[in-house]
């Protein structure tokens, strides 16, 4: 169910830096309903108490014209990488009906806005022409979120996003318009996304794709997605979910679980010669720093 709302703000910063500690959410609530979500806590800050993460989707109808005023504000630094859906898909069913994101791009390329999109939706293709346009005087890093290979295993906890293939097939479009691009692969699911196989067969698709960064992050549980996620497991995996129970005494994996993980994974990255979210950073100050000597972007 779509719902309107009006805000009074667009830009939010928090303390937690996530790509960039700068986020932009155009929706609230997410039609994906990827069970492992994170991010389902957000709606109990909503004043109409709705619970629904996944089936209440809430526009923000006014999101352009807020973002507009925020960016042209002497106190805000296009020096700030703005991430765009930190919690909600902005290329989610919803954006077809409002076309939010695509009145947001207009507004950032206005701004000469530096951006980080996170989605899963094939959506976005409906407008690589500003996209395109954006990364000529910005710089711009598209990421999509891959989890696992497995149709069947995928298709269990994703249920209404598109094939991870298909999602490496539309970042590799975004890599050829000169974009920067990322996967995130995340969360990493233990006893069922994070087979050798599995995360090995990613990498290589980044590599083989020339995606520029890749980003991992094994399952956090925080709050009451750990009841969701682990009555889901207990339907559809079983015998993962009596395993990763031993696993997580809290939100988090064992130290020794992510230590063994962290060092596969730096393993696949010396490999295939990909790296994560320090270098995406440090290139990132490497192009703030270039653009500052152009003198072309900030005044």
């Amino acid at each position: 169910m779509f719902k309107e709302l009006k805000i009074k703000s667009a830009i939010h910063y928090h303390d937690s830096k996530f790509a960039t500690n700068w986020d932009l959410n155009i929706y609230r609530g997410c039609e994906h309903k990827c069970k492992y979500c994170f991010a389902q806590y957000s709606h109990k800050f909503l004043e109409d108490n709705s619970k629904n993460f996944f089936d209440d989707v809430y526009a923000k109808i006014n999101v352009a014209e807020v973002l507009d005023k925020e960016l042209s504000k002497k106190s805000w630094k296009n020096t700030n990488l703005l991430n765009i859906s930190g919690v909600s898909d902005c290329y989610q069913p919803a954006e077809k009906q409002y076309q939010l994101m695509r009145k947001c791009l207009e507004i950032l390329i206005k701004h000469k806005q530096s951006i980080f999109i996170l989605t899963k939706s094939p959506l976005i293709l409906r407008d690589i022409d500003l996209i395109e346009e954006l990364s000529k005087v910005a710089y711009v890093n598209v990421a999509f979120t891959i989890t696992s290979l497995d149709e069947k295993i995928r298709q269990k906890i994703e249920p209404n996003v598109i094939d991870a293939k298909e999602r490496l097939k539309i970042l590799e479009q975004f890599t050829k318009i000169g974009c920067k691009t990322t996967i995130m692969l995340m969360p990493i699911i233990p006893y069922l996304t994070d087979t050798t196989s599995n995360l090995e067969n990613i990498f290589k698709i980044a590599c083989d794709i020339k995606c520029n960064y890749l980003l991992t992050a094994p399952l956090n549980m925080r709050g009451f997605v750990k009841d969701n996620f682990y009555d889901f497991l207990k339907i559809n995996f079983p015998i993962t979910y009596q395993k990763i129970q031993k696993l997580y005494k809290g939100a988090y994996a064992s130290t020794e679980y992510e230590t063994k993980l962290n060092n596969f994974i730096h393993k696949l990255r010396l490999k295939y010669n990909i790296y994560g979210g320090r270098k995406m950073d440090d290139d990132f100050e490497k192009y703030v720093e270039s653009v500052k000597r152009k003198d072309d972007l900030f005044c």
